[in-house]
């Protein structure tokens, strides 16, 4: 007869290290403005434009048109412009209008004495629009159209850069990248940039030098410091990564992004306490944020106190239902808290959400494996190496399973045997 009590330890539930989502050291992605203050700060996330008043207009390979309702506001910016414009817009329109439905120009009709700053801002403009929208390919077709106008500007190469890797083209971004600091060795947020990219490649190494040289040119850039912080992290190295983690803190005290990521290297170094007072900070701050409760879950978990535990995990669920971590990690909690039905039952709801997550197989599998039904431990053992082939946790579970399950046939048979 199986001890339960032996069975737990041998059974290796995924509990000391539950999933909690990786460091999440948002990147801060920079746009850039032109003009008299060149590169300038325009909101909290970072996002720069190009600082000239403009008509916002489309552009073919063979002519250009500029929007009349804008041309007044051109001329202010750059002087006295003369601008002709034939276009589908009603003369009332905005300038809001004018980027949501962007003027079609007809090919005879050409800019006369076009202000060629004007142009490229309203290109830039649409671009990020766009961009904003999720369509990239026409936010790259309007960068495009800018940089054919102005190749020398740095900012430019910057925004295309981002647009490109958003659509996951990371080489490409580099290179505009690395065009926007070879025009201008000074840009800060490019750098930055190029840092990022090069995390995202698990180039690490090259990713702390880019922040090493955007902290360089901007010694305030509390942005850098969060994601060079995160790219220590990445390597490992807890310790440095909260030196830049607290920095960005010092330069921006209320930096949600800064504080959660410092809470998760304290929750990876099993400061627990700091943890959860890191969370907390992160929830007063951004209280719609599902992970910081999950990770503040389990670091309440951690610490044994596993009905906080729950609450947490109850509210990242409520704030984002198809959160499998949570799903995930509020089944450990259950099943700490000796509740074993309820944490199958959330093992399921994880998988059902993220079919690909072995370690919640190899969970469930464990629990099936306490509760004695074997059968169907060794299923989700196999379906979690199916996934993860080399998990050797999941390994040494099927392994018992099987010498459990050929122990209690031996005992069956021993058992009708005796006289």
């Amino acid at each position: 007869m199986l001890d339960d009590a032996r069975l737990r330890d041998r059974y290796q539930l995924e509990r000391d290290h539950p999933p909690v989502p990786p460091v999440r050291f948002p990147f801060i992605s920079v746009r850039a403005r032109e003009g008299a203050d060149h590169l300038a700060a325009w909101d909290m996330t970072n996002r720069f434009h190009l600082k000239t008043a403009a008509s916002h207009c489309l552009f073919s390979t063979a002519t250009l048109c500029a929007a009349s309702t804008l041309a007044a506001g051109a001329a202010l910016a750059a002087g006295s412009v003369r601008v002709l414009c034939q276009g589908n817009d009603p003369a009332e329109a905005n300038t809001a209008q004018a980027l949501a439905q962007p003027i079609q120009c007809s090919r005879q009709i050409a800019i006369v004495d076009a202000a060629l700053d004007a142009l490229v801002a309203s290109l830039n403009e649409r671009a990020l629009v766009y961009e904003e929208r999720g369509e990239l390919d026409c936010a790259l077709r309007e960068f495009d159209r800018a940089i054919e106008l102005k190749p020398e500007s740095s900012a430019l190469f910057n925004n295309r850069g981002l647009a490109y890797r958003e659509k996951g083209e990371t080489e490409r971004a580099i290179e505009d990248f690395n065009e926007a600091i070879h025009l201008d060795p000074d840009n800060a947020f490019a750098l930055n940039n190029r840092g990022n990219a090069y995390f995202v490649s698990r180039q690490l190494d090259r990713a702390i030098q880019n922040y090493n040289q955007a902290l360089a040119a901007k010694p305030d850039y509390a942005e850098a410091y969060n994601n060079r912080g995160g790219a220590y992290a990445g390597q490992g190295d807890l310790g440095r990564a909260n030196e830049n983690y607290e920095a960005a803190i010092r330069l921006k005290p209320d930096y949600p992004e800064a504080h959660y990521n410092r809470g998760i290297a304290y929750l990876r170094m099993r400061a627990f306490d700091k943890a959860i007072a890191e969370f907390d900070r992160v929830i007063q701050l951004k209280p719609g944020l599902a992970e910081a409760y999950n990770d503040r879950g389990a670091a309440w978990n951690e610490e044994g106190k596993h009905d906080r535990a729950i609450e947490d995990y109850n509210q990242a669920i409520r704030l984002k239902p198809d959160y499998a971590e949570a799903f995930y990690n509020r089944a450990l909690a259950f099943h700490d808290a000796g509740a074993r039905d309820r944490a199958i039952d959330d093992f399921g709801s994880a998988i059902r959400r993220r079919p690909d997550l072995s370690a919640a197989f190899n969970s469930r599998g464990s629990v099936y494996a306490e509760e004695g039904q074997l059968d169907r431990a060794i299923q989700d053992f196999d379906e979690a190496l199916r996934l993860a082939p080399n998990d050797a946790g999941a390994q040494r579970n099927r392994a018992l399973a099987y010498a459990q399950k050929a122990q209690r046939g031996q005992v069956a048979s021993d058992a009708t045997t005796q006289p």
